[in-house]
């Protein structure tokens, strides 16, 4: 095994480790499920805010990676709002049908999955490409939780029903980029203006593998909050809506990602040929579990989110992923 596939072996380990940790110290009343929340808060605000500054800061200021803010909202849009008609006709209720469709819409690309696998497979022979297919990854999922803050939360406000302290959905789409949650846009917004002023990344943080620990400190705040919200014995109930977002994560967002890529292609300034690998790639990426973390902190369905992410990522782990290492290693 070469080196970047077990680095990324191991990173799956340690994320299955956390899941399970989160789901055994509910078992044994150790934390409660209320704790997903905090810790949810905590890793989406400065965790991932630390790791979209870093790498954006390293993205290559191009005029062609542009294309990303045009493609982005369409892959999150489409199938979010595709979804919900068909929800509805499999019987799905409000809090369930908004389940669907965020994590439709939402795929994990970030560093507990999506980008961690563009930085180890797409590095190339010398290894020198990880970098910066990190960075499209990261803008990527960036990109993606701009747009969740302006089309998923909506879905999830009006879906999860009114709640004491919640803001109205006008209020909301106003006003989340000013508030804790939406923490991680503005650090990547920080990370994108610094790359594009040219000012120097600090190489000393690669020295004490800064963004490597941030990957794992993330990972365990994720997953560990994922696991205190977990029932297995919920997997069964939702077979209908197992096969619609395999259909959604493994078929329709893969075919959209090509189609609009062959569009790209098509103008005078196309997506960098790195950047269209890392947008290949992330098609194929499973629910995104911020999916589960929207669930907790807008009154969804929590413990049908959990089961959703938990075999929709199985089914990623058994069909496409053995395709694209075997592709990409």
């Amino acid at each position: 095994m070469d080196p970047r596939t077990a680095q990324f072996t191991a990173f799956c380990v340690f994320n299955a480790v956390c899941l399970a940790a989160g789901y055994g110290a509910r078992r044994k009343n150790l934390l409660g499920e209320h704790t997903a929340r905090p810790i949810h808060f905590i890793t989406v605000s400065f965790v991932w805010g630390a790791v979209a500054l870093l790498s954006l800061w390293r993205l290559p200021p191009l005029n062609a990676n542009l294309w990303l803010i045009a493609i982005e909202p369409l892959l999150v849009a489409v199938p979010a709002f595709a979804v919900v008609p068909i929800a509805r006709r499999l019987g799905c209720d409000n809090k369930q049908t908004g389940v669907i469709a965020t994590s439709a819409g939402l795929g994990n690309l970030g560093f507990t999955l999506g980008a961690y696998l563009c930085y180890t497979l797409l590095a190339g022979p010398d290894g020198q490409q990880g970098e910066a297919a990190l960075a499209y990854a990261v803008a990527q999922v960036n990109l993606m939780a701009m747009a969740g803050v302006l089309m998923i939360y909506p879905l999830a406000r009006h879906f999860g029903g009114e709640q004491s302290g919640d803001l109205s959905i006008p209020k909301l789409i106003a006003t989340s980029f000013f508030d804790l949650r939406a923490l991680m846009v503005h650090c990547a917004i920080v990370g994108v203006v610094l790359a594009y002023l040219g000012v120097p990344y600090p190489l000393v943080l690669d020295d004490y593998h800064v963004i490597d620990l941030l990957f794992y400190l993330g990972a365990f705040g994720g997953y560990f909050g994922i696991g205190l919200r977990l029932r297995l014995g919920d997997a069964r109930m939702y077979l209908r809506e197992h096969t619609l977002l395999a259909a959604v994560k493994f078929a329709g967002i893969p075919l959209l990602s090509v189609g609009i890529l062959a569009l790209v292609n098509l103008t005078p300034v196309p997506l960098a040929a790195l950047g269209q690998r890392v947008v290949i790639v992330e098609a194929f990426m499973p629910v995104a579990i911020q999916s589960v973390m929207i669930a907790n902190l807008f009154h969804l369905d929590g413990r049908m989110a959990s089961t959703l992410w938990l075999v929709n990522t199985v089914l990623f782990v058994l069909l496409p992923l053995p395709i694209l290492v075997f592709w990409l290693a």
